[in-house]
């Protein structure tokens, strides 16, 4: 009777052990897993030449669930312009002037309580694309115009975040291509907003 008693109390207490750390480590990776992947959409101004607008999303997965920790994301921005483009001889009129980013995104994001801020490389192509109607006055013609060009396109990316909760966040979206292509796929600066996944 006595080493039962013995048995069952070591039963006891390597039960309640377990069940401690148990909870311990539980608690201790439910509360590391902060951070989710993320889907932000969002409004933007850009351009060098004329002022383009458009819009923009971007899927984003951190790498590491540390507070400040490295990010991969896939973004695509599509921004266009109405304003026709003149030439000393010609102009155009009635065009359509866009642009198509997708690219891959590499990145650091630092976490201090409300605020984030990122900071990213993407790293993608700038398909430029031209339509409209041709015309020079001093020869009297009119014709059709196409243009297609596709570039390399890479730079940086700078990213400030309000968040509103803990799964939203509202901020602004930058852009400076550190290349100059023909078609001047320039500057990029909207606002948007960030709907993010995966919290425990």
């Amino acid at each position: 009777m006595k080493y039962l008693k013995r048995d069952w109390t070591m039963y006891l207490s390597i039960k309640a052990i377990v069940i401690i750390l148990f909870l311990f480590f539980g608690s201790a990776l439910c509360a590391q897993k902060t951070n989710g992947n993320s889907i932000e959409i969002g409004v933007l101004a850009a351009g060098d030449e004329a002022l383009y607008y458009g819009t923009y999303g971007k899927y984003t997965i951190p790498l590491s669930q540390n507070k400040h920790h490295f990010t991969l994301g896939f973004s695509m921005v599509a921004y266009f312009d109405f304003k026709g483009e003149s030439e000393p001889d010609a102009y155009l009129k009635n065009d359509v002037d866009m642009r198509l980013i997708p690219t891959t995104n590499f990145g650091y994001t630092l976490n201090f309580n409300k605020i984030q801020l990122s900071a990213e490389v993407p790293i993608g192509v700038s398909f430029a694309s031209t339509k409209g109607t041709l015309v020079n006055e001093r020869i009297g013609f009119e014709r059709d115009f196409s243009n297609n060009e596709t570039f390399f396109n890479y730079g940086l990316s700078f990213s400030p975040k309000y968040k509103l909760s803990s799964t939203s966040s509202l901020g602004l979206y930058s852009f400076l291509p550190f290349v100059s292509d023909k078609a001047q796929s320039g500057y990029q600066i909207g606002i948007g907003w960030t709907k993010t996944f995966g919290h425990k």
